[in-house]
């Protein structure tokens, strides 16, 4: 009995100190979710698909040192349409740090989703910037966020 309740103890302490260290950052990439946008959210405008009442922007999240790229998509009205952004970038003084893949769904109207990608601590004197590159229903098309540094 006393060699099961340790060995029990044991487990548990083992898995809290994995949840703990699983816990340090957010990322909900590769796939879509509904988003609530902040003022700590730095987006461009929406650009607009040709053929569908459907927009997209890039944005980059800065919350003091910890920052991430976003692409979020609004379908206004309209059919349900595919969407994917094979390519969500963030930029560190001008060099890639990431490029993640979020995979394809399907977004009906009037749903607003986002890809996050994983988040970073990057120091006060860093500039960020994100870029997306979108597929909705088979059109391609890159959106670039602001710049914006950290802890502004």
């Amino acid at each position: 009995m006393t060699r099961t309740l340790s060995a029990l103890v044991a487990l548990i302490a083992i898995a809290s100190s994995l949840l703990a260290v699983g816990a340090g950052t957010a990322s909900a990439d590769p796939y879509w979710q509904p988003v609530t946008i902040t003022s700590k959210f730095h987006c461009s405008a929406a650009q607009w698909n040709p053929n569908y009442n459907v927009s997209m922007r890039a944005c980059v999240v800065v919350n003091g040192t910890a920052t991430q790229a976003v692409g979020i998509v609004t379908n206004h009205s309209g059919p349900a349409v595919s969407l994917a952004a094979p390519h969500l970038e963030l930029y560190v003084n001008g060099s890639l740090t990431y490029d993640r893949h979020c995979l394809s769904s399907t977004l009906n109207a009037p749903y607003t989703r986002a890809c996050f990608g994983p988040t970073q601590q990057r120091p006060c004197s860093a500039v960020m910037h994100s870029w997306v590159y979108f597929n909705i229903a088979g059109y391609g098309q890159w959106v670039l966020s602001p710049r914006r540094q950290m802890c502004t």
